[in-house]
């Protein structure tokens, strides 16, 4: 027994050992093997093939849907001038158009240079055959005399709307100190010239250079006014304004108050000033406005027309 049990040491024990001490030896690191895949060819036929496929399809879309969806309608609101069929007229639809063919843009420069009343335009389609045309009409106008003593409608843009007469001039407000020649329906208003006088010579003999006046600039700042009007919302309210003086600038805010508002800087401002000074002074007050802000920098002055100074 003692035999055998030397033996089974002997073959299991120090093998044991040895496998032990084995395990303890460091082991090496494998290697990671890294696999280069090269690219591949450019392939010049594939690309061009598959670059023509998609277009293919894209144009085989817009294809059927310009086959599919035409102009069978034409929706229009917000308008009391003119009747849906004036504006259909105007805008140069024609049933069966591609839906996806159609300019808003040049829908809307059609309508409004064929009916003056029409201030803003707006397009839609719906789906499969409608166009929807959105119109705002001009809510104020403002009458201008031209050189040959005619009167004329300019929307607060400069264009021109319509022709009127003296008698319905007085309906709408006036802007003075400038005149407009050649005036065209659906067109923007052109300043005309005034000649300068001829020079002048004086008493010690030298020559006076005539005083140019510049209509031009004039008839811009009667826009920057109206179009300072609108946005502050006192469009209506006004009887006249006047662009004789290009830094003393003036308007009548009814039959109540004459304003002066100075040069053409910050209009919106100083037409905002003066909006809120005339609510505050309340509706049985009038006199005279200025909102300048030259000799009081901070302050809208105020001087009832009944006043001694």
């Amino acid at each position: 027994m003692e035999s055998n049990d030397r033996n089974k040491m002997h073959l299991t024990g120090k093998p044991t050992k040895r496998r032990a001490s084995a395990d303890k030896r460091p082991q090496k690191e494998e290697k990671i093997q890294i696999q280069y895949t090269p690219a591949k060819p450019f392939n010049r036929t594939r690309f061009l093939l598959h670059l023509a496929t998609v277009v293919a399809v894209v144009l085989a879309v817009v294809l059927g849907m310009s086959i599919f969806f035409k102009t069978r309608q034409v929706l229009v609101s917000g308008t009391q001038k003119y009747t849906p069929w004036e504006i259909k007229e105007a805008s140069g639809i024609q049933d069966g158009d591609a839906l996806l063919g159609l300019s808003e843009a040049k829908i809307s420069v059609r309508i409004r240079a064929a009916l003056p009343y029409v201030g803003d335009v707006r397009v839609g389609i719906k789906l499969p055959d409608t166009v929807m045309i959105s119109i705002t009409e001009l809510e104020v106008v403002y009458a201008i005399q031209d050189n040959q003593n005619g009167w004329w409608l300019m929307d607060g843009s400069g264009r021109i709307v319509d022709t009127t007469n003296v008698a319905s001039a007085k309906d709408y407000t006036q802007i003075k100190g400038v005149q407009i020649r050649d005036a065209v329906i659906g067109e923007q208003a052109v300043a005309a010239k005034i000649e300068p006088p001829t020079q002048e010579t004086t008493e010690t003999g030298e020559t006076v250079p005539p005083v140019v006046i510049p209509t031009d600039e004039m008839l811009a700042t009667a826009v920057k006014i109206t179009t300072a009007l609108e946005k502050c919302g006192v469009m209506g309210t006004i009887i006249s304004v006047d662009v004789t003086d290009l830094k003393e600038l003036t308007l009548w805010y009814e039959n109540r108050y004459e304003v002066n508002l100075g040069d053409a800087e910050r209009l919106e401002y100083k037409i905002g000033a003066m909006k809120s000074t005339i609510k505050k002074l309340g509706e049985y007050q009038s006199g005279y406005l200025d909102v300048s802000f030259t000799t009081w920098p901070t302050e809208v002055y105020h001087r009832p027309f009944d006043a001694n100074f």
